[in-house]
Parts: structure tokens; sequence; C-alpha cells
């Protein structure tokens, strides 16, 4: 597994380049979160851990993953 962790201070983001098969679901849904010309390129303060959560279920790979640091409800 390659995951590489991205850390915000309610979620905590995962990615496994070696599940991703580059459909663009995460950069076109949610470009202030996910932008591939930025570095790093998850940016986890771009929108609520909520939001973010519910935008890495629909990852059509599994490549996106992601643990909660808060009880945000």
């Amino acid at each position: 597994m390659s995951n590489k962790v991205y850390r915000g201070k309610e979620i905590e983001v995962y990615f496994d380049s070696k599940k991703c098969i580059h459909l663009g679901v995460c950069v076109k849904g949610m470009p202030q979160v996910f932008d591939l010309n930025k570095r790093p390129w998850v940016n986890t303060e771009g929108a609520s851990a909520n939001e973010i959560a519910a935008h890495i279920d629909t990852c059509p790979s599994g490549a996106l993953s992601y643990k909660r640091l808060s009880q945000e409800s």
C-alpha cells in the first residue's frame, strides 16, 4: 500500500496512488479540496470534514479514504 496522508484539524485524508484509476471524480467534484496544481494537492481545510468525507465516499476506486479526528455533527 502506498498511502499518503493529508492531516487536517478534523479529518485525515489518505490517498493510495496504486488504487487510483484517474477518473477525476475528486478534482472535478470538489476542486477547493482536491487540486492537482497545488502542493499539497489535498487541502483538508477547503471544506468541512462532513463535506470532504461525503465526497471521498464517491471515489470509484477507493483510492481515497479518511479518518475523522473530531466528532463533527
